[in-house]
């Protein structure tokens, strides 16, 4: 659509320099301007460079120079153009609506909004002014003011198939699948060839709950472009729906072959599977996901739920555990493991993650009835009240359980291993005790701090597992994990100013 929305006629400019431009100028413009007539935009950028280098107060070739290079994608060059252009000739509409245009092309939308807008107060009245103009919007969400500029850009040119497919677009992210498949339907009535038209309209169907008309449409669109990947996973899902397993499992296995680093295509790929019981290479798919993308919360929830299938509990609570540390703002991460913890008839931990799913959102109505059911089980017990001890004698959360001195011959090493494996089990009380005596033996090493942190928060023993952190980070000032994880642990601990503050430090050092 963009190439579409440049191929309109330019305004003509004047020059704006003293008495004109030179003769020679004059020619080389002339000669860019028949060469882009026939779209030969090699020679015609040349011409049009002669133009400004014989005279540079010459203000048209830079207009034509830009409208060039944006043809050719090179909208950082083009933008240099169009401010040069604006200088020489500060008045002219159609050169706020390139410039803005090239500022749209650099996903700059809001900048670009401001030259449609003043490229519309100097009366440009243009189809290309409202398409781009509705882009951008668009680019910023605001789909309403998208919508009404498409409206105007239409009427102004209908027999231009872009700006319909594209206002087809707008209304399917607003929800309103049939005025999308209506607009689809006249963009491809104007030019049947385009593959990504009948994709946008299969995916309207599909959200609409028209399964089989949105596989016809993927059909045609994946017989136009056959390795597109978005086709091949939609008309999967589309399959899904229908229960036809083994198809879509044929689309997904198709899509990875394309795209084989694709975390998000492994993770539907293994919903599939599992649909059609087959667990254990579901996990495969969720396990490599994880692999290819260990930030990403889903990977570690969907292998949560493969571990407990296959009947590995502690390695679903730990996967739980870890997505709930990378986002523990997210509900459905509290809500699964505490149906874990329930289904495992640990019923006050149920309880306690369920409460937090219900705090994040109230109201949730799963987290809300298991909860009564984990809360109907757990039997309360007061605990005895330990004598008073001296202020002096009182644990530093710095200091760790005592550990007795770590056995000759074992290696801080061993320790660190042992400990990483216990916590990842879930004995977290085992995996400190070990982590405690690599640091007995090894005291230097931030990463071993950082490990026994982190098993301290897997225990929700909070203190402790700041001052752990805090200490890996005073060895090495520049442990961007440690920042990470005391930010998590400083949320649990209600500190959010801390966390926002860890949270930024880890941000700056990913930049550097």
């Amino acid at each position: 659509m963009f190439r579409i929305l440049l191929a309109l006629t330019l305004t003509p400019v004047l020059a704006t320099a003293g008495d004109g431009p030179g003769r020679q100028a004059r020619k080389a413009l002339q000669d860019g301007l028949r060469f882009e007539e026939s779209k030969q935009w090699e020679p015609a950028a040349k011409a049009f460079s002669e133009a400004i280098q014989r005279e540079p107060g010459y203000s048209e070739p830079y207009l034509h120079r830009a409208r060039i290079r944006l043809l050719q994608d090179d909208a950082a060059h083009a933008l240099e153009d169009l401010n040069t252009f604006l200088k020489l000739s500060p008045a002219n509409a159609d050169g706020y609506r390139m410039r803005a245009d090239a500022l749209r092309a650099g996903n700059r939308f809001k900048e670009a909004l401001d030259d449609y807008d003043r490229a519309a107060k100097l009366n440009l009245d243009t189809a290309a002014l409202y398409n781009g103009r509705a882009s951008a919007s668009a680019g910023l969400g605001r789909y309403l003011d998208s919508l009404e500029d498409y409206t105007k850009g239409i009427r102004l040119r209908l027999d231009d198939p872009e700006p319909i497919r594209a206002r087809g677009n707008i209304f399917t992210n607003l929800g309103m699948y049939n005025k999308a498949i209506d607009d689809f339907d006249q963009s491809i009535s104007l030019k049947s060839d385009v593959a990504g038209a009948y994709l946008d309209r299969g995916f309207a169907w599909g959200q609409s709950g028209d399964f089989q008309r949105a596989i016809a449409d993927f059909d045609r669109s994946l017989g136009l472009a056959p390795r597109n990947v978005r086709a091949l996973t939609l008309r999967g899902v589309a399959y899904l729906k229908l229960e036809k397993l083994d198809a879509a499992i044929q689309d997904f296995n198709q899509a990875i072959q394309i795209a084989p680093a694709d975390p998000e295509l492994r993770l539907v790929r293994a919903a599939a599977l599992v649909s059609a019981g087959r667990h254990t290479e579901a996990f495969q798919d969720r396990d490599e996901a994880v692999r290819l993308r260990p930030g990403m919360v889903e990977a570690h929830m969907a292998r949560g739920s493969s571990h407990h299938q296959l009947g590995r509990h502690a390695e679903g609570i730990a996967d739980r555990t870890e997505a709930i540390r990378l986002n523990p703002n997210l509900p459905e991460g509290w809500f699964t493991r505490g149906r874990d913890y329930y289904f495992l008839a640990d019923y006050r931990k149920a309880a306690d993650d369920l409460r937090e799913a219900v705090r994040l959102r109230p109201g949730y109505p799963d987290a809300v009835e298991l909860l009564a059911k984990a809360e109907s089980q757990v039997q309360p017990v007061l605990p005895a009240m330990p004598p008073m001890a001296p202020a002096s004698a009182a644990p530093s959360p710095t200091k760790a359980m005592a550990t007795p001195a770590p056995p000759a011959g074992v290696s801080a090493e061993s320790y660190e291993a042992s400990g990483r494996r216990k916590t990842a089990d879930g004995r977290y009380q085992e995996g400190i005790a070990d982590l405690t005596a690599a640091i007995q033996l090894n005291p230097q090493s931030a990463r071993t701090w950082n490990a026994r942190g982190y098993a301290h928060f897997l225990n929700r023993s909070y203190p402790e597992a700041i001052a752990d952190f805090t200490q890996a980070i005073r060895l090495d000032r520049k442990y961007a994990n440690a920042y990470h994880n005391r930010a998590a642990a400083r949320r649990a601990s209600a500190d959010p100013t801390g966390a926002q503050s860890d949270s930024q430090q880890e941000r700056s050092l990913a930049r550097h």
